[in-house]
């Protein structure tokens, strides 16, 4: 995998494409906030904000720039497009063990690609973000974190975020020793001073009956803890977990 940063391609009045390296920060984010105000893809693409915006203060006052981000455990590929355009990303993984479950969010993207948003004012030319370039900027891979490396590049990422998915390692593929070899590999894709995030049920009632900490498997990775506000998210309680990649992880 190439480790050049994708960015949308833009075009500026009707056609003329404006070259990737001339494309900016401010581009993307006028891009992506165009796209997060789009009806479509805030009624049927985009999950809740509320759900994340426990990560955001934290990550602004760090003052992490997560230009490129990964979602491990991205399900249908809704998670990953939205942290995307909170965040604004340039680039955007998401990686699930289940085929199915690639399958239908590379179906999600093919969905939104043919939208075209418009930015100008009477001052500016118009830009286009013509959506099939989402498909340069979101990409989901099938691996299973538990059980295998992906080949995503090592320190390449600013941020790296899963959800109820470190639960799901301990209680059905092996316990403690699968679940340290997904947060592993999380830390490796992530760059020095980049950060990775986790939330994950503190405890389940029925059966199994499920109580634990990750807490000791992120620190393990030499990974510096950051104080976050907890939060009650649906019908249980859960534990938001965020960790600084500092130069010795």
């Amino acid at each position: 995998m190439s480790a050049k940063v994708s960015c949308p391609v833009l075009n500026q009045g009707w056609g003329e494409e404006i070259p990737l390296p001339a494309v900016t920060v401010a581009h993307r984010e006028e891009a992506w906030r165009m796209l997060g105000l789009g009806e479509y893809f805030q009624t049927y693409i985009l999950l809740p904000r509320e759900q994340y915006q426990w990560l955001m203060r934290p990550l602004a006052e760090l003052e992490i720039q997560a230009q490129r981000i990964v979602n491990f455990g991205c399900g249908d590929g809704r998670e990953t497009l939205t942290l995307a355009c909170m965040l604004r990303a340039c680039e955007a993984a998401g990686v699930d063990k289940d085929e199915q479950n690639i399958r239908n969010a590379q179906s999600t993207l093919k969905t939104i690609q043919n939208i075209i948003w418009v930015k100008g004012s009477p001052n500016d030319a118009p830009i286009f973000l013509r959506q099939p370039c989402l498909e340069e900027v979101v990409r989901f891979y099938p691996v299973d974190i538990a059980n295998k490396s992906t080949d995503l590049p090592s320190n390449y990422y600013d941020f790296a975020f899963c959800d109820f998915v470190l639960y799901h390692i301990w209680l059905d593929q092996g316990g403690e020793n699968k679940t340290q070899t997904a947060i592993r590999e999380m830390v490796r894709v992530v760059r020095s001073g980049g950060a990775v995030a986790a939330r994950e049920p503190t405890r389940r009632t029925g059966k199994p009956a499920f109580e634990m900490d990750f807490e000791p498997l992120f620190e393990r990775n030499g990974l510096k803890p950051i104080h976050v506000e907890p939060t009650l998210f649906e019908c249980g309680q859960n534990t938001e977990y965020l960790y600084l990649k500092d130069n010795a992880a």
